[in-house]
């Protein structure tokens, strides 16, 4: 095997038993699977307007998303995971604080909040909880996303390419999340700003 060794900030793949195609076998192999796994999913959630009724904001369709996203590539996709890790929530605490968050989205929906800040707190609430054993850094963007487009806004448009690799993107996206962790969203929506489709 030739996968590659996690960057600063990324969940190591200590098992690679859930690959689906075990002729991957390089990080390029499985970063290409995933990638291709990923665009179906930007093209169901991101071109159009979804609605409500695919895009439901529980926690079944949390799951859900992760799945179209890593389905086809991890047969754990979608599931929780059982084990600790140095960041993100106890493993029995994941589904409870994940509703919890979108009883916030709830509330934030209604009140005068700006729609970006909802985004971007979505985003890091469900990064941070981090429920699943990878992918939740891209899962959670897809998220924050796909509420933008519901409401008719436009949409971050993340250099995944370059997030995921050690790059200056990927230390100031880094250091906005830890920011945000300490309850300063400032730098988290200056970065959601500057990745925006379209200047409002």
């Amino acid at each position: 095997m030739a996968f590659d060794q996690p960057i600063p900030g990324q969940t190591p793949i200590d098992d690679i038993s859930g690959l689906r195609d075990r002729s991957i076998t390089t990080q390029a192999a499985l970063n290409a699977a995933e990638a291709e796994n990923i665009r179906k999913t930007v093209l169901k959630y991101l071109i159009g307007k979804p609605t409500k009724r695919i895009a439901r904001f529980d926690l079944a369709w949390l799951q859900q998303l992760h799945v179209e996203m890593f389905g086809d590539v991890w047969v754990w996709a979608g599931t929780f995971r059982r084990n600790e890790l140095n960041i993100g929530s106890m493993p029995y605490l994941i589904g409870t604080e994940l509703q919890t968050l979108l009883d916030y989205l709830s509330f934030w929906s209604e009140s005068d909040m700006p729609l970006l800040e909802q985004s971007v707190r979505l985003h890091h609430g469900a990064v941070r909880i981090h429920p699943f054993l990878n992918g939740n850094g891209r899962w959670s963007r897809m998220v924050g996303n796909v509420w933008l487009r519901m409401k008719s806004y436009p949409i971050v448009e993340w250099p995944e390419t370059v997030i995921g690799t050690e790059s200056e993107v990927r230390d100031d996206y880094l250091a906005a999340v830890r920011a945000a962790d300490r309850h300063d969203f400032s730098a988290l929506i200056d970065l959601h700003e500057r990745f925006l489709a379209e200047k409002r």
